[in-house]
């Protein structure tokens, strides 16, 4: 029991559920307006990937919206962290590509532009879960018994 009410394992969740929160209206907006999405942002920016725009957008989506309900779950949380992180390379190099390094790290710019700021920050939360795992308050900790410790790694 002490180890569930540990700073960490409280730390973890806040972190977890924050960024799930936070995240998940980012996919649904994908889901909402996929066309929008796939003309304007992936056939424009990102024109060499493989496969058409319709598949990366939906593949976004889903990594979002799953990935933030494996944070706010803490179930499958490293699986979600990496496909999070995947989508926020993508959404920096689009924000520093529309915008460039506009008021990076410290200036003051006149359209306050710092998108890619906040792809960043989910970025380095991300990375900080793949690292972290989802921490005792998570269900992920009360089935892990149920794997062996390579698979309840990912779990």
């Amino acid at each position: 029991m002490s180890q569930l009410m540990s700073p960490l394992s409280g730390t973890l969740f806040f972190v977890r559920v924050s960024l799930g929160l936070l995240m998940l209206h980012h996919g649904l907006e994908k889901f909402a307006d996929p066309v929008g999405f796939s003309e304007f942002i992936v056939a424009k920016y990102f024109p060499f990937l493989p496969f058409s725009p319709m598949v990366w957008t939906l593949l976004a989506a889903a990594a979002q919206v799953g990935g933030s309900v494996g944070f706010m779950l803490g179930l499958l949380t490293r699986p979600s962290a990496l496909a999070i992180s995947g989508t926020m390379v993508f959404a920096m190099a689009f924000h520093l590509m529309d915008t460039g390094l506009e008021g990076f790290p410290v200036a003051v710019v006149p359209a306050h532009n710092y998108q890619f700021e906040t792809s960043a920050l989910y970025l380095i939360g991300s990375i900080g879960l793949l690292a972290a795992g989802p921490g005792q308050l998570s269900l992920s900790s009360m089935v892990k018994d149920r794997f062996s410790s390579r698979v309840a790694a990912w779990i």
